[in-house]
Parts: C-alpha cells; sequence; structure tokens
C-alpha cells in the first residue's frame, strides 16, 4: 500500500469510528458491573502491542479472503464486529498512546499489514464491494442471492397477537444474555441485510452468536446454552433500515414489529441449519435467564482489578475467532492469552491509579483526524 492510501483508509475508518461512537455515546460508557473505559483502553493496549504478530500466524494458514468466503453464511464467526473490532482496538491503543505521549515508534509496516488484512476481508466478505456501512447508504449484504433464497421458505407468516408477544420477550432475554455474558460488549447480536426480495419487501437478519464461548474464563459449561447460534429472519414492508459499523440496527419507524410481515428462527449445527420452533426458543430463553443470575454473582464478586482486566479476555476472544476460523487450536488460544498477559501486567496499574480514557475524548469532541495518519 502506498502512504496515501494508508491516510485515507485510516481517515475513512476514523469518520465511521467517530459517527458510531457520537450516535450511541458511547464515550460515555458506565456500567456497575465493570470498569468499562478501563477495559476498553486494556484490550486496545493488547492489540496495538500483539495483534499483528499473532495475526500474522492466522495468514500463513488462511489468506483473508479464504476466511471472509467461508464466513458468508448464517452463524458465522468471525463477522462485521470482529474484523472491525480488530482495527478498532489496535487504532485506539495507538492513539491513547500517542495522545499521552508515550508513542515511541511508528511501524508502518504492522499498519500496513493490518489494514491490507482489513480491506481484503471485507472486500470479500461483503457482497456490495463497499468497506464501510456509510459508503453504501448503511446496509450490509452479506448473504448471495442464492443463500437468500435458499433461506425464504423458512420464513412464516407473522404470527397471532400472543404468539408475537412471547416471541418478542424470549429473544429480548437472549439479547440481554449475550449483553452479559460477553462482558456487557455489544459483540453477541449483529444485524445483515437488508436484502431486497421480488415483491417490494426486503429480508432482515438479526443473528445472536456466541452464545456458548470455551474462552472466557467466566463461561463454564454451567452457563453454556443449548445453542451457539440463533438467527431471527423478517421480512419488512415499509421500514427504512440502518445497519451500522458493528452491525448495529437502527430502523424508522423505531418500533417495526408491525412491518413484520413474516418471521423464521434458525439455528446453526454441525450438520448444517435447522428450524428453531417458539417453545424450544422460550425453553433456551428459560435457561439463558437462570444462567444470568449466575453470571452476575460471579461478576459482583470480582474486585476492580478484574473488572478492568478481563478486558484481555474479551479481546483475546474476538482474535482467537479467526484463528479458529483458519484451523489453528488450542495453541493459539495460550499463545493469545500469554502474549495478552504481558500486556496486562505493563499497563494495569497505570490504569487502576486513574490513567485517563483520553482516546474516548478525542473520539467525542475531536474535529480533527481521529487516528493520526503516517507522516
Amino acid at each position: 500500500m502506498e502512504r496515501a492510501y494508508i491516510n485515507t483508509l485510516l481517515h475513512r475508518f476514523g469518520e465511521s469510528v467517530r459517527e458510531f461512537f457520537r450516535a450511541q455515546q458511547r464515550s460515555r460508557m458506565l456500567s456497575p458491573l465493570f470498569h468499562l473505559p478501563g477495559r476498553l483502553i486494556l484490550g486496545s493496549y493488547c492489540y496495538v502491542e500483539n495483534l499483528v504478530p499473532l495475526l500474522r500466524r492466522v495468514t500463513e494458514h488462511m489468506p483473508p479472503e479464504a476466511l471472509a468466503h467461508r464466513a458468508k453464511r448464517l452463524g458465522a464467526r468471525p463477522n462485521e464486529i470482529h474484523i472491525n473490532s480488530l482495527l478498532l482496538g489496535y487504532l485506539n491503543g495507538r492513539e491513547q498512546k500517542r495522545l499521552l505521549g508515550h508513542w515511541v515508534r511508528e511501524e508502518a509496516d504492522e499498519i500496513t499489514f493490518l489494514l491490507d488484512f482489513w480491506v481484503r476481508f471485507l472486500s470479500a466478505y461483503r457482497r456490495d464491494g463497499w468497506l464501510l456501512p456509510e459508503e453504501s447508504g448503511f446496509t450490509l449484504p452479506i448473504l448471495e442471492d442464492q443463500a437468500v433464497e435458499a433461506l425464504l421458505p423458512a420464513l412464516h407468516p407473522e404470527p397471532e397477537e400472543e404468539r408475537r408477544r412471547r416471541l418478542h420477550r424470549a429473544l429480548a432475554t437472549l439479547d440481554l444474555f449475550t449483553f452479559v455474558f460477553n462482558g456487557e460488549a455489544r459483540v453477541g447480536i449483529f444485524h445483515h441485510g437488508p436484502y431486497p426480495l421480488s415483491d417490494g419487501t426486503y429480508l432482515l437478519v438479526k443473528e445472536q452468536v456466541g452464545l456458548r464461548d470455551e474462552f472466557y474464563s467466566w463461561a463454564d459449561e454451567s452457563v453454556w446454552l443449548p445453542i451457539a447460534h440463533l438467527a431471527c429472519l423478517m421480512r419488512l414492508r415499509d421500514v427504512t433500515v440502518r445497519i451500522g459499523l458493528f452491525g448495529s440496527l437502527w430502523t424508522e419507524p423505531r418500533e417495526y414489529s408491525r412491518n413484520v410481515i413474516a418471521y423464521g428462527l434458525l439455528t446453526t449445527t454441525e450438520a448444517g441449519v435447522r428450524p428453531v420452533t417458539l417453545e424450544e426458543l422460550e425453553a433456551i430463553a428459560a435457561q439463558a435467564a437462570d444462567a444470568q443470575i449466575h453470571l452476575y454473582r460471579r461478576f459482583l464478586a470480582w474486585d476492580e482489578r478484574r473488572r478492568i482486566a478481563y478486558g484481555a479476555e474479551l479481546y483475546g476472544n474476538l482474535l482467537r475467532i479467526f484463528g479458529d476460523h483458519a484451523g489453528l487450536g488450542p495453541d493459539f488460544h495460550q499463545q493469545i492469552r500469554e502474549r495478552f498477559q504481558e500486556s496486562v501486567d505493563r499497563h494495569l496499574e497505570a490504569l487502576l491509579a486513574g490513567e485517563p480514557p483520553v482516546i474516548l475524548r478525542h473520539i467525542a469532541e475531536t474535529e480533527g483526524e481521529i487516528y493520526s495518519p503516517i507522516v
């Protein structure tokens, strides 16, 4: 990549981050359970210090285009959340160090490698050739036409009122579980589409992914659900859909359930895709509610160190998924843990002592470049 193109990509991604963070007020993150700004900074340090050599190992086994093509299906991880999170974490860590006056190197080859991976993955992953949602009218088309057509038989007319309430209640329970299970990170809910259909309606897909995960130390089998993935397919009419940088959804009207003319619930297994009934969904949601209580109790017992340090596991899991997708095994998981622990040891005390999350204020307030160009 030429330097000018690298800086153009940094600008384009920075503008998308500005839009996303300010629209969702992400710079004001607070939680009674976790130190959210601290975990973000710590995870970003883990990336800026370790991501590139670990991701190089992934590419030795599978190039980004092949990784992306394998992810163009229901239930797949990595998805757009994961690829954009890698770049976001690295650049946030780099900019945090710059803003604090701690940046002592500029490894242009690192940024070149990371941006090249990002571009090549998304160019194959998205079917429209764009990289960022703003550039495509806030759409995220992944599935090819034949894949969309294959899903349509799973859709059924909108259920009667009582069944619709039960469906929405169960889905909302799973939404909250994914949020808590992932340490109050929004990596478990992912939207893509909309996919236009021949009758003027279109298909929107909402996926709940990572309902089970072995990488997190707090997520043992006692809080795993019977399925690892659930897709809710919705055929919509007269709704404006906008999908943001991390698969986030905005609609007009905001409450769009009345505009859904057909639903479908699917999960993915080793044997393929299968339908999920409302009754099965309710049973899974009941398990999720119980598991969520267990998770809350565990998190409430954490001390202040743990409420920041868990960010290394959260960010490590996002990277781990690329390794699994490429066929790397538990040794890669261990390498992530060991290298990220070194970053935790370097930075945790400063964060506990009050190192400010200056990158968050920078994203929220600056009118200039979000991410410094290579000079």
